[in-house]
């Protein structure tokens, strides 16, 4: 997982710079910008300078956005550092981990990454969902993650936020869930009945190699929470098709932008070319960008991967948001 932080890191480092220098004229923050990408690439020296702590940046803490089957459920605000906008665009988080491991804390390396964005105007959710234990549960999951983005619907005059520009970024599992959650229509995955009334839609996702299709998922050197996830989730025979994002695609699924490497031995890059070239069949709209050689956590990613993947992901930006 750090080397995964690691590499997106350094990813997001050079799609900033990029459009620093591309959009200055057109931005008033880009010197700013620039400023903060640089100091902090000349501060980090290696992979080890980096700080994997839990950040404490945020300016609301575990505020707790639902209560439902006996666990309370919570995010982390990080509101913008300069106003841009009336209202503030919003980047919903979602970590992996397996569906077992993992929470919302972000690290505090991350924290001048998320700087750039907030210098922006944006505003950076991290939520949490409820981990399985024992036992699949994708259908508790996948509402915790809508139930989400129904909380920034309901609250987005008590926290200046933009509705009607949410995107997520979703990380392996948290990406199987960030898919499931931007695809499906309101009236599905309802888990609390006040956040019912409220829209899930977003404007954009961003699924950085997450599972599309279960099945394809090689299950076979698992360690011993994951053996019984998986062991209970093959006497559901809905689980093939019910949880699987590929199975959701229509013509009015939000912008996708899906990441994933060829060499990935976790989830499987036909995965996502499957996802890529349903979405073209049936919406006519998506982006696939294939890395050749980084794993699964984005580590021995080469010179090539990172500028394309860069390129592709400042201009997903710039299409799909207000920032420019």
């Amino acid at each position: 997982m750090k080397k995964f932080l690691k590499r997106m890191i350094l990813l997001i480092l050079v799609v900033t710079t990029i459009s620093g220098l591309v959009f200055r004229k057109k931005i008033s923050l880009c010197y700013i910008i620039a400023k903060d990408v640089i100091s902090f690439k000349n501060n980090i020296h290696s992979y080890d300078d980096l700080n994997f702590d839990a950040t404490e940046d945020m300016d609301y803490k575990n505020l707790v956005y639902k209560n439902t089957n006996g666990t309370e459920l919570s995010l982390d605000i990080y509101t913008p550092l300069k106003k841009v906008y009336k209202t503030s665009p919003v980047l919903l988080y979602v970590h992996g981990g397996s569906w077992v491991y993992g929470d919302k804390s972000i690290p505090q390396a991350i924290t001048p990454i998320l700087n750039i964005f907030r210098q922006n105007g944006f505003t950076i959710i991290s939520t949490s969902y409820e981990l399985m234990r024992e036992k699949e549960n994708f259908e508790k999951q996948i509402c915790d993650v809508k139930d989400s983005i129904r909380w920034i619907n309901k609250n987005q005059t008590q926290y200046n936020l933009n509705a009607d520009e949410i995107g997520v970024i979703g990380t392996s599992s948290g990406a199987h869930l960030s898919l499931m959650s931007a695809y499906t229509s309101n009236d599905e995955f309802q888990d609390d009945p006040e956040l019912a009334k409220y829209s899930s839609k977003v404007k954009y996702v961003v699924d950085f190699f997450g599972p599309t299709d279960l099945s394809l998922l090689d299950t076979s050197n698992l360690n011993w929470d994951l053996k019984k996830i998986f062991k209970s989730a093959q006497y559901n025979k809905d689980i093939s098709y019910k949880y699987n994002p590929i199975n959701y695609v229509n013509s009015d699924i939000p912008k996708t932008l899906i990441i994933h490497s060829k060499t990935d031995s976790v989830v499987p890059y036909e995965s996502s070319l499957r996802l890529y070239n349903k979405c073209i069949e049936v919406t006519g709209s998506a982006k696939l960008v294939s890395l050749d050689n980084a794993v699964h956590d984005l580590s021995e990613i080469s010179s090539n991967d990172v500028i394309n993947l860069s390129e592709e992901v400042l201009k997903f930006i710039i299409k799909n948001s207000p920032l420019f």
